[in-house]
């Protein structure tokens, strides 16, 4: 049977993604990005901070590149786009994040991929791959952006049940609900990864909300850019 999603759910995700759990003192716009400076959260030293879903826009990426970390670019839809050192502390990565290892995923058929077909499907990896394959498995990772069109829900829960994302203190997300995806018998699981973040210690600082886009209850489509405090690791 497949699971029924209410319009209780809906309204639970528009009252959480505009409920903030943490009062971050020292919060600054880095580029398209809120980032919480509280307690020496973003060290002047070893700073490293990973952006996946890129798109062409590096505001966030060069922002925290200006303050002295180094910074990891990820978007394997920019097809026309090899690896390259963007700047002093930018690199980018033609590597996609996913919930396991693919050498020909095949994505979704969005706006994105319209423009640029995946024709023979795109190598994706875990994260615990990729700090492998650039050697920073042993580094801490300062801050993870994630903007990858409704692929985070499957990567976070990865994130969650590896444990991974426990070492990281502030992990900003786009939370995607599109009409189509994840498909309608796999939101229930959605909702489940998206509060296992609170019971993780994760705690809201920012959000896009009021501006995340609400539409017609029964469609299920929402959007919000929200940034996270990992208190647990604090």
């Amino acid at each position: 049977m497949t699971p029924v999603v209410s319009n209780d759910s809906q309204e639970n995700y528009e009252y959480d993604w505009g409920r903030i759990r943490y009062n971050c003192k020292n919060k600054r716009e880095m580029g398209n990005w809120p980032v919480c400076f509280d307690d020496n959260l973003v060290p002047q030293n070893n700073c490293l901070v990973y952006s996946f879903g890129i798109n062409y826009d590096f505001r966030f990426d060069d922002a925290m590149a200006a303050i002295g970390c180094t910074v990891y670019s990820f978007d394997r839809s920019m097809l026309d786009t090899d690896d390259h050192k963007r700047g002093d502390r930018v690199f980018f990565k033609r590597i996609g994040i996913s919930d396991k290892d693919d050498d020909h995923f095949a994505p979704r058929v969005d706006i994105y991929v319209k423009k640029r077909p995946a024709v023979n499907g795109w190598p994706m990896r875990r994260l615990q791959t990729i700090l492998d394959l650039l050697g920073h498995r042993k580094e801490q990772l300062t801050v993870l952006k994630m903007d990858i069109e409704g692929y985070e829900w499957n990567v976070t829960r990865d994130l969650l049940d590896s444990a991974i994302l426990s070492s990281v203190p502030q992990f900003l997300v786009e939370w995607h609900l599109f009409t189509d995806f994840p498909p309608r018998e796999r939101v229930p699981d959605a909702v489940d990864t998206y509060f296992r973040l609170n019971d993780m210690g994760f705690q809201l600082f920012s959000t896009s909300h009021p501006r995340c886009q609400l539409y017609l209850a029964t469609s299920l489509r929402m959007q919000a850019e929200v940034a996270y405090l990992n208190k647990k690791r604090n």
